[in-house]
């Protein structure tokens, strides 16, 4: 979402606090993955409005902006801001779910370092125990951190305080079904987490 969170703003920072008002579950998980189908059949369509509108970009396009909006409404959310909150939310998530996975494996060579340092160096992911396991945790830690690092640093700081007991539990079970729908290969480039751990843009 990237450029996205460029929009992000003191109603952006109070729809956060609402979207962290209760415990992740098993349905908040179906409309998040809901709405990045959602903007994946729109692809076409949003391209064609950024060509006619003469944008840089879908979120300096004033028509591509309402038919996200209508994404994100089609899937639950009540606006776009509700959506980003959440997806600010979602990302913290998965990446905690990333740190814990990584951590497990890593455990298991008798490393004890920091997830992110241990995934820079390919010969600690080569001896892991399952090193293609820990190739696909490491490039997904990439991708969820890549993309907070671009939510800005107050606007994530906020959110990691919210953080609901049982969250990562939840997004371990549906965690290949959100990673496919991030990763949708028809998504429009800004929202697409790239298979290298960053966004294809």
């Amino acid at each position: 979402m990237k450029k996205l969170l460029l929009l992000i703003c003191l109603p952006l920072l109070l729809a956060a606090c609402g979207a962290f008002s209760s415990t992740l579950t098993d349905d908040d998980v179906a409309r998040y993955i809901k709405a990045y189908g959602n903007f994946a059949a729109a692809a076409p369509e949003l391209d064609k409005l950024k060509s006619e509108d003469q944008a840089m970009s879908l979120l300096t396009c004033a028509p591509c902006l309402a038919r996200l909006e209508k994404a994100v409404q089609d899937a639950g959310y009540k606006d776009m801001k509700t959506f980003v909150a959440f997806d600010i939310r979602m990302h913290i998530t998965l990446r905690a779910w990333a740190y814990v996975a990584i951590a497990k494996l890593a455990g298991e060579t008798g490393q004890t370092v920091a997830a992110e340092d241990f995934c820079k160096l390919k010969e600690n992911i080569a001896q892991s125990k399952d090193a293609e396991e820990m190739r696909l945790h490491c490039v997904r830690l990439r991708s969820y951190t890549s993309y907070l690092d671009r939510a800005g640093a107050f606007a994530v700081k906020l959110a990691e305080k919210l953080l609901k007991d049982g969250d990562i539990e939840v997004v371990a079970k549906h965690i290949d079904a959100i990673s496919a729908a991030l990763s949708n290969e028809k998504l429009p480039s800004e929202f697409r987490h790239g298979s290298g751990g960053g966004f294809d843009d």
